[in-house]
């Protein structure tokens, strides 16, 4: 009994061996290969590797050799080869030298079981002559010109910038070295004096090129400009006049703004008026002059009276006319205006059309086949007391009773008013519509 039991664990032996070595990967032929040079310039240079086939399961390049595991190889589709040599192109993404394998590979189904052979290795080194800065910048920097034939960098800085005091943010050409002086440089940490211009040598990881680049620095001249761009006001009564928008006229050369409205309303009524404007210099702020209490947007103030507000340009140490510009702020009641079209470029207008304005539009529809781009019109003025017409323009030209106009698109009037001893500008739009 016990004779039957040794021998069948010895067949059982025979059978668990013979079983592992039927899932044991066969060791595959060493690999070789060609290269068609041994060094090369780094991001530039195409090497060609011929590599020939062997009996395995899979074989890969390994262009910068088996101590450099982060850099994945080339896997070597069986399709790729053809009378027994396959060919790969490869251009090296670092410097230095590297050992470049072929490795094969053979493996089970399950993976389980892995076996391999590399090629005998080939030294390859790659080298960079690249002498290049492709940016350059400072914080707060607005614009930098970079000229890469006379090999200068022109940077803009703000008005007030300290230049003896700034950090270049450069990008040089990848593993090369830069001095300013024999100093070596980092973007972003090192401090320089750009008073006058910097050089900023750049020599190439190889050391067989030096560049130099010489930095100067621009500072923007501080702004002088002191007029608004635009200006409205905003009726914050309460009432039926809350919210209503009011346009304005800026004069920038006689320094006034004239808030209006066209609807016969009573000045006293707009004694609580949100100004909102916006300034043409970037950097210039507005203040009320009597109280130099700065403009925020949307400030309260009374136009009952006039008031005055003061823009201080970056500048504010400039003289006349450059310097703190005073506007009066007044409001004004403009008047209103009647447009009656009597004739077109065929006929009489019968019955003529009319239209006064509202808010600051008329809109007149007349009946075809009427010609719009010819109408003779006429104007009527509803003028508050001690105002006068001065003159109406369209598009720059003037007009008056019995001009001819294309209204074959909304036309703006502008009308020179005087109220007072306060000149102004109204401006009205007028619509006309042919309808069937």
């Amino acid at each position: 009994m016990r004779r039957i039991l040794y021998y069948s664990l010895l067949c059982l032996l025979w059978v668990s061996v013979n079983s592992c070595k039927d899932d044991e990967a066969s060791q595959p032929p060493t690999p070789t290969f060609t290269v068609d040079r041994t060094s090369g310039m780094y991001n530039s240079t195409e090497f060609t590797f011929t590599v020939d086939q062997v009996g395995s399961n899979a074989v890969s390049l390994l262009p910068y050799g088996t101590d450099h595991v982060n850099d994945a190889g080339i896997l070597i589709p069986a399709s790729s080869f053809t009378n027994g040599k396959a060919v790969v192109k490869f251009v090296y993404g670092k410097v230095g030298t590297f050992n470049a394998v072929v490795l094969a590979n053979n493996h089970t189904g399950d993976g389980l079981s892995v076996k391999n052979a590399i090629s005998t290795p080939q030294a390859i080194t790659i080298t960079s002559n690249k002498t290049a800065i492709t940016d350059f910048s400072f914080e707060g920097s607005t614009k930098t010109v970079i000229d890469t034939v006379a090999h200068t960098i022109v940077v803009t800085v703000p008005a007030g910038t300290d230049v003896t005091k700034l950090k270049g943010n450069f990008t040089a050409a990848d593993f090369s070295a830069v001095t300013v002086g024999g100093a070596a440089q980092t973007s972003g940490t090192t401090v320089n004096d750009f008073t006058t211009p910097k050089t900023y040598n750049v020599k190439s990881q190889d050391n067989a090129k030096n560049q130099d680049w010489t930095v100067s620095v621009v500072v923007t001249p501080r702004e002088k400009t002191n007029m608004f761009k635009s200006f409205s006001g905003i009726n914050n009564k309460k009432g039926k006049l809350n919210g209503r928008v009011l346009p304005a006229y800026i004069d920038s050369a006689g320094n006034k703004v004239v808030v209006y409205d066209t609807i016969g309303s009573n000045p006293a009524k707009f004694d609580s008026v949100l100004l909102d404007y916006a300034l043409k210099g970037s950097f210039a702020y507005a203040k009320f002059t009597a109280t130099n209490k700065k403009l925020k947007g949307k400030d309260q103030v009374s136009l009952a009276s006039p008031t005055q507000v003061t823009v201080v340009p970056q500048d504010s140490a400039a003289a006349a006319p450059d310097g703190p510009k005073t506007f009066d702020i007044y409001f004004k009641v403009a008047p209103r205006l009647t447009v009656t079209l009597t004739a077109d470029s065929i006929t009489d207008l019968n019955p003529v059309v009319k239209g006064t304005s509202s808010e600051w539009s008329i809109n007149l529809d007349v009946l075809a086949p009427t010609k719009t781009n010819k109408l003779q019109t006429d104007f009527d003025f509803a003028l508050p007391p001690s105002t006068t017409i001065n003159s109406i323009t369209v598009n720059g030209v003037a007009v008056n009773d019995g001009s001819v106009i294309n209204y074959s698109e909304p036309v703006v009037f502008k009308v020179s008013v005087t109220q007072g001893t306060v000149t102004f500008w109204v401006s009205y739009t007028v619509t006309v519509t042919v309808v069937k």
